[in-house]
Formats: structure tokens, C-alpha cells, sequence
């Protein structure tokens, strides 16, 4: 039996870790993280933004899209369609200006649905080898506690028997 802190503990990382990435992805979305004060306040650095695949040409105006740009995921509103040449214009809510390029609508990745605000945080600390090395001692101090949660439980336990 797991120590309560353990539990806790385990059951947090499982929560967030499911919640955040697993489960949406199973619903067609993929999950963004926000590294720029680029969107807010709409979406603050830190949130986790998800955006359900789309083509260019099914985005509207004012939508907010994610799409590549020199390697790099962006997500930026959409603040004017050329559906002649293909491509939008998009801002981010934060700037004065509107992006210097335009995006094509090969570059769309998706129309962002919804967001949870901090856990984008936690998603960019696992692509850290510090971040890795912090899940993972995490990961064993929760272990440490559900067996020392048993080895004390068991020590009652029998203590407790010797002693009727």
C-alpha cells in the first residue's frame, strides 16, 4: 500500500501527464506549448495550447492558428486570407504589427481549441535534460514513498499482531 504522499505524488505526474498529452491527442489534437508573450494575454507564456488539424483554407478570420515557420511551431490569430495565393496573414495578439510573412496554407497545422494555462511549462521542462532528470527523481521519491508507505504498514501490522 502507497504512502499518501506517494500517491499523490504518482497520481499528480499520471494526471498531468495523461490529461495533458495522451488524452487530447486520442481526440485528434495536438498539443502546443506557448514560449512567447506573443498571444496574451488570450493565451499567456506557459499555457498549453491544443489545436485540431485543419487546412489553410478552413480557417476564418480571428481564428488563432498554429503552423510552422522556420522549423518552429507559431500560433498567431488570423488577421487576413489571400485564398488566391493561398496563404494567411496572421498577428500575434501581443504585437502592433501583423507578421512580415504571410503563411501558406501547407504550413497550417491546426486552429487552436482550447488551452490550459502553467502546463506548458512542465512540457517544455521535459524537453530538458535537467527537466528529465527532475521527472525522473520525482518519479522515484513517489515510489520511495508508496514502499516506505508499505514497510511501515507491515511493521504495524505486525507490531500489532506480536502485541494481541
Amino acid at each position: 500500500m502507497c504512502s499518501f504522499a506517494g500517491g499523490v505524488i504518482l497520481l499528480a505526474l499520471a494526471f498531468v501527464g495523461l490529461g495533458s498529452s495522451v488524452v487530447p491527442r486520442i481526440m485528434g489534437m495536438q498539443p502546443y506549448a506557448i514560449i512567447s508573450g506573443s498571444m496574451e494575454p488570450a493565451y499567456p507564456t506557459g499555457s498549453l495550447v491544443y489545436a485540431q488539424p485543419v487546412s489553410g483554407e478552413d480557417l476564418q478570420l480571428g481564428e488563432v492558428a498554429a503552423f510552422w515557420r522556420d522549423g518552429d511551431v507559431i500560433v498567431h490569430r488570423v488577421n487576413s486570407i489571400d485564398a488566391t495565393e493561398k496563404e494567411i496573414v496572421t498577428k500575434g495578439d501581443a504585437n502592433d504589427d501583423v507578421d512580415l510573412r504571410p503563411v501558406s496554407y501547407r504550413d497550417v497545422l491546426g486552429r487552436v481549441v482550447f488551452s490550459v494555462p502553467y502546463v506548458g511549462y512542465f512540457l517544455m521542462a521535459l524537453g530538458s535534460l535537467e527537466g528529465k532528470l527532475l521527472l525522473g527523481w520525482v518519479v522515484l521519491m513517489g515510489a520511495a514513498l508508496c514502499i516506505l508507505g508499505s514497510v511501515l504498514n507491515n511493521l504495524a501490522t505486525r507490531q500489532g499482531s506480536e502485541n494481541s
